[in-house]
């Protein structure tokens, strides 16, 4: 609005209206694109960073995450099953991919090794 050459004073009393209206509300836009991430199957870590660069602060990121019942292990593993239809392998590259993949979905390492059903810390 600044580009559009409104005063300072003006865009913070329309925002200000906007918001008392119930037009512009953080946290139900928050809450609108985790359901949204949380359908596209992306994990905690992938849904707090796309919130931070849509200009949502960490206390409604946090708050939006806390107040989901999503099942985050489990998102994980449809996630892997879908994806590759079984998760669990036996080749070391093969899920050093899978784990990459999922890892890169915003999961983390415990809920990767939910899905694919491996102890990290056992050697194969």
């Amino acid at each position: 609005m600044l580009q559009k050459d409104f005063e300072q004073l003006e865009i913070e009393q329309t925002l200000d209206y906007c918001e008392a209206q119930g037009f512009q509300c953080d946290d139900r836009y928050a809450a609108l694109l985790l359901k949204s991430h949380i359908a596209k199957g992306h994990g905690v870590m992938r849904i707090s960073q796309a919130m931070a660069q849509k200009g949502l602060g960490k206390n409604v990121i946090r708050q939006a995450i806390d107040a989901s019942d999503c099942d985050w292990f489990e998102l994980a593993k449809q996630k892997a099953v879908k994806k590759y239809g079984t998760p669990k392998t036996s080749d070391h590259k093969e899920k050093a991919r899978r784990v990459r993949h999922l890892v890169g979905q915003g999961f983390s390492f415990d809920q990767v090794a939910y899905a694919l059903d491996y102890d990290p810390y056992l050697e194969d």
